[in-house]
């Protein structure tokens, strides 16, 4: 029997040719598939790893893969899947060769209790630690609480959502591997971003911002990749189209969203996000009696063009 994405589910040994494949119990192959009749298939050898099956009437037919029209009968190989009613199946010679003995690896120590409450901590302490910093009244400090709240209730929630993904397509919850992956993510984004920040700072370069969004996005990408590859057994091409267009959608429309409020304001002036500290600057600006005098003369010349 074989799953949706071409994994072996469960192996039956045939010892009989003709043999039939059904849901009743004098059946040479017996499925528990409600939408599978009776006696529902039957088949038979013809040359060395060739096999004729031919649908006994059932009511639902069956169908050789990928297409998807009803066939009465047919001649199929050892790569050949067929379906019937909800089941999948592909029958194969005794001399068929398997695959060679995997070894058993241990499991990745992310996916433990430990690791994830590690990184809980360590996300909590970055996230107080920074609302503390950007805390510029005492009044605000109290808001260190809330936000804190906020990041537990949206991670938290975060997590059941690929959990219950992870239990619904995999039957295996996961939920410390998803824990653990989500607060390494956001590690990850609060590193690069910050990191990136001082950068455009020291360098007073505009189009570092527009690198490290797009980083940023190429990090969520990766960490729903991650979350896709805990969750599901599809193949990993798979998992990463699907990553990149969810990380494109999320960021390309938020920075649409972001664009489009901006055109709206025409008083909206564009300037960089990232003020550091004097001691990062690498690039020598210009001085601030300079910056006045510049000020001015943009005052003047606005006047002069008001007065007309």
């Amino acid at each position: 029997m074989v799953g949706r994405h071409g994994e072996v589910l469960a192996r039956h040994a045939v010892w009989r040719w003709p043999s039939r494949i059904g849901r009743s119990y004098d059946m040479d192959v017996i499925l528990d598939d409600a939408f599978v009749a009776a006696a529902h298939v039957e088949i038979r050898e013809t040359t060395e790893g060739r096999y004729a099956i031919e649908d006994l009437r059932s009511l639902n037919g069956m169908r050789v893969l990928p297409s998807s029209a009803k066939q009465s009968s047919a001649e199929i190989g050892p790569e050949d899947i067929v379906r019937i009613g909800h089941t999948q199946f592909r029958i194969r010679p005794r001399s068929y060769v398997v695959g060679g003995e995997r070894r058993i690896r241990q499991g990745a120590a992310y996916r433990g209790s430990l690791m994830f409450m590690i990184a809980v901590v360590i996300v909590l302490a970055m996230f107080v630690w920074d609302a503390f910093l950007t805390a510029s009244h005492r009044d605000e400090k109290a808001l260190t609480a809330l936000s804190v709240f906020t990041v537990v209730a949206a991670g938290a929630m975060w997590i059941a959502i690929w959990s219950l993904v992870s239990r619904t397509a995999g039957r295996r919850a996961n939920f410390s591997a998803h824990g653990f992956v989500a607060c390494a993510g956001v590690l990850a984004l609060q590193i690069w971003t910050t990191s990136m920040g001082y950068l455009a700072f020291g360098l007073d370069t505009g189009w570092l911002e527009t690198l490290s969004a797009a980083g940023a996005a190429a990090l969520f990408g990766y960490i729903v990749y991650r979350h896709l590859r805990l969750a599901s057994r599809a193949k990993r091409q798979a998992h990463a189209i699907v990553a990149a267009c969810i990380a494109i959608v999320t960021f390309g429309g938020g920075s649409l969203l972001v664009n489009l409020v901006g055109a709206m304001d025409p008083a909206a002036q564009s300037h960089s996000y990232s003020l550091k500290a004097p001691l990062f600057l690498v690039v020598r600006g210009i001085s601030p009696a300079e910056y006045i005098a510049r000020s001015r003369d943009l005052k003047h010349a606005v006047d002069g063009l008001a007065a007309r």
